[in-house]
């Protein structure tokens, strides 16, 4: 479990601030009125993210949770003074079992609507984030230029339970005989996928354009461009928080900030500090 001390302590001291003002000027209404009482109490609401997607959400160096997930929800919890976050970090395939078990309220980890995920969880009206893939392989592989020159050939994909997963695996169903291999990577780290794209384990994987940015940046051998996107993007979508179903007066209060945080320009602030540029909109 990682708690954002520093991106909370704003939050908390506001919280108090206020629980203070509270006792110093309504002392006759704290007497004998539970209901003003209870509705001055802080929920606290816990929040699943990632532990290795770098610069979503990833542990640092000194073993922080930090990254533009994260960033958002702070700021969030900002606006909210009824609720205190509280964050669990976690491989991404653990983050909706620990919704299913009510050991997380939230579930935030960069995630686009799917069917099957719409049937079990409840999904925020408000997207934070546009996520457009591309199939990406090295910058001197000019054999591949989209999923149907990929048959038999091993693609690295997210975790199991990844839109990126599906898509793939639907591409195997409509596509006999020229499937390829979905290789998942639930908590792999960005080492692990530049070395198996660069020593051949894999000739591919799906990525966002920022993704490719960020490893031709920290990985090059001799400061030039060793990724590439190819093709057509292999899906078009945004972003958004995850609920258990029900869960709808939390996912209002959260989707009015949100809507806020775009409103006032903090969320293209915060993609802008994190990702390099504006992803709030588009890739």
């Amino acid at each position: 479990m990682f708690k954002r001390e520093n991106l909370k302590k704003k939050s908390l001291l506001t919280k108090v601030v206020a629980l203070g003002l509270t006792l110093t000027f309504l002392p006759g209404l704290l007497i004998g009125c539970s209901s003003k009482s209870e509705a001055s109490e802080v929920k606290k609401i816990v929040i699943g993210s990632g532990n290795s997607y770098n610069p979503y959400c990833y542990i640092d160096e000194s073993g922080n949770a930090v990254g533009y997930e994260y960033d958002v929800l702070a700021a969030i919890d900002e606006l909210l003074p009824q609720y205190e976050f509280e964050y669990k970090s976690m491989a991404f395939d653990q983050i909706l079992l620990s919704l299913d078990s009510g050991k997380i309220d939230v579930a935030a980890h960069q995630y686009e609507y799917t069917d099957e995920r719409a049937s079990k969880y409840l999904f925020s009206d408000e997207s934070y984030t546009s996520y457009i893939t591309y199939i990406s392989v090295l910058s001197d592989d000019n054999e591949i230029n989209g999923l149907e020159d990929l048959a038999g050939q091993r693609v690295r994909a997210g975790g199991a339970t990844s839109a990126t997963t599906q898509i793939l695996k639907k591409w195997n169903a409509d596509h006999p005989g020229k499937e390829i291999i979905i290789v998942n990577s639930d908590s792999s780290t960005d080492e692990e996928l530049v070395a198996a794209l660069k020593n051949g384990a894999d000739r591919a994987t799906v990525s966002k354009k920022s993704d490719i940015a960020k490893l031709n940046s920290n990985y090059s051998d001799d400061g030039n461009d060793w990724i590439k996107a190819v093709g057509e993007p292999v899906n078009n979508s945004q972003t958004y928080y995850l609920y258990k179903q029900g869960n709808s007066e939390l996912k209002e209060a959260i989707d009015g900030a949100l809507k806020t945080l775009k409103e006032n320009g903090t969320l293209s602030e915060l993609a802008i500090k994190w990702v390099g540029y504006d992803v709030t909109e588009s890739e």
